[in-house]
């Protein structure tokens, strides 16, 4: 590297943190240095700060015009002692040596920084994985609140009921009490289906869900258990006063859906109340038997069974 290149790189490494230059005569004095180099390589002879390798290994390399004779990790001694590892290239010249090098600790703060910038990423990303499973959960959540949810009506559906039954009869079974179970269907709503549009038909089971949930408490289990079957579990209501909320829910559903279906409609209902040693599916099989006769004798009624 000739004096005029020697020069010019001196000049535009004095403005770089990190990075430094010195020139270095052939025989090891300093010519001039720019950076730490400057503080490192006192003027004079800086033959002997130059550790390992010596001073002596750097001159035997061979020239290399189109390239450093050394490249790598140099070690070089203080002015008051102790030692400084930098990374170094050597380049030699008619008047001389050129030495460019780099702190290793400007790697470690460069790497820090880097380290700092992935931290902060691994942060962010794990803060958008906990909000993605946060949402999955919810999801998750909604997915199975309307597994057990009747699309038309709102009302459990037949999943729900059975749990609710299952669970009930349990309790009645230990503790006692009264528990009424009541199977309810829409007189003639499979004919009505036939000559109303879907959108018709399904205001009218709409209708008769809104009816059930004004007659009925918060405590009790109203669901949809089939296309045309309405199951509603009464807890802890007498059996008279079940057969009185089964009456309700039929006059008011006869008077609120000729809006619904553009004629007046009804329903029939079979009422079982429990018995000690029923379990689910006898309650479940006398109230069936009860619609079914409520049905048969003409609809618009309540039996009991």
């Amino acid at each position: 590297m000739d004096e005029k290149t020697a020069k010019a790189v001196l000049t535009l490494l004095a403005g770089f943190d990190g990075v430094s230059a010195a020139r270095i005569s052939a025989d090891g004095r300093l010519v001039g240095a720019e950076g730490f180099l400057a503080s490192l390589l006192a003027p004079g002879d800086v033959s002997p700060r130059f550790r390992e390798p010596t001073w002596a290994e750097l001159r035997a390399n061979g020239e290399d015009p189109s390239g450093p004779v050394f490249r790598g990790l140099l070690t070089l001694s203080g002015e008051h002692g102790g030692e400084q590892a930098v990374n170094g290239a050597l380049w030699r010249g008619p008047d001389g040596f050129l030495l460019l090098a780099e702190r290793p600790g400007d790697d470690i703060e460069h790497l820090s920084k880097a380290t700092v910038r992935l931290s902060n990423e691994l942060a962010a990303a794990r803060r958008e994985l906990a909000g993605a499973q946060g949402d999955l959960r919810l999801r998750e959540e909604q997915v199975r609140v309307m597994s057990f949810v009747d699309r038309i009506t709102g009302l459990g559906n037949q999943r729900a009921f059975n749990q609710a039954l299952a669970a009930e009869v349990a309790r009645v079974g230990r503790y006692g009490g009264p528990l009424g179970l009541v199977l309810a269907a829409i007189d003639g709503l499979e004919d009505m289906a036939g000559r109303l549009d879907e959108e018709r038909a399904d205001d009218v089971l709409r209708c008769f869900a809104r009816v059930i949930c004004n007659e009925t408490r918060k405590t009790d289990h109203a669901c949809r258990v089939a296309d045309n079957r309405f199951m509603l579990m009464l807890t802890q209501t007498p059996p008279e006063t079940a057969a009185g909320i089964v009456q309700r829910i039929r006059v008011a559903f006869a008077a609120a859906s000729p809006g619904m279906a553009g004629t007046a409609m009804s329903a029939s209902f079979g009422h079982a109340d429990w018995r000690a040693g029923d379990d689910a599916a006898a309650l479940s099989d006398r109230v069936a038997r009860a619609l079914a006769a409520a049905r048969a004798a003409g609809g618009d009624r309540v039996e009991r069974a």
